[in-house]
């Protein structure tokens, strides 16, 4: 499958999700549920042929944590990390598809981590593509699109 394709599928499945579960995103609620919804619901549609996780923690067949090396000033235990969606074949790194992080707009953490996080996995657990996705949240959210950025190789 093509950068391409894995990309405009998964905006096929956010545009879905959007239009279908709005209130979640109004009532700004926690971005593990809204990744959950977002990954079972509708990412899973658009890559049938493959496994889509949401806060997927295990690499390889030995089910170990996930890890990265990450500059220390990001305070990671032992480089463990749990993305919040993931669209992979579970046991190796053959075909790691896409990887997603999820704020709400809400959220006021910094996004670095998760953009320097989201680098890391492309270059270091051969992710084809990676993408963060910033939410509308609260009153009006419906009326407001996400804001994507893309990391590849």
């Amino acid at each position: 499958m093509e950068n391409d394709d894995i990309r405009l599928r998964f905006l096929a499945a956010l545009d879905r999700f959007m239009a279908d579960q709005y209130e979640l995103l109004e009532m700004n609620v926690n971005e593990r549920a809204v990744g959950a919804v977002l990954a079972h619901l509708y990412v899973r549609e658009e890559f049938t042929h493959h496994k889509v996780d949401a806060e997927y923690n295990r690499i390889g067949v030995n089910g170990d944590p996930k890890r990265l090396n990450l500059p220390a000033e990001f305070g990671t235990k032992n480089g463990r990390v749990i993305p919040d969606i993931i669209v992979h074949r579970r046991g190796d790194n053959e075909e790691n598809l896409l990887v997603a992080e999820l704020k709400m707009e809400t959220n006021r953490e910094s996004r670095d981590f998760d953009h320097r996080k989201l680098q890391a996995f492309v270059e270091q657990l051969e992710y084809r593509v990676g993408v963060f996705v910033e939410l509308p949240a609260g009153p009006g959210a419906r009326e407001r699109r996400p804001d994507v950025w893309w990391f590849h190789a």
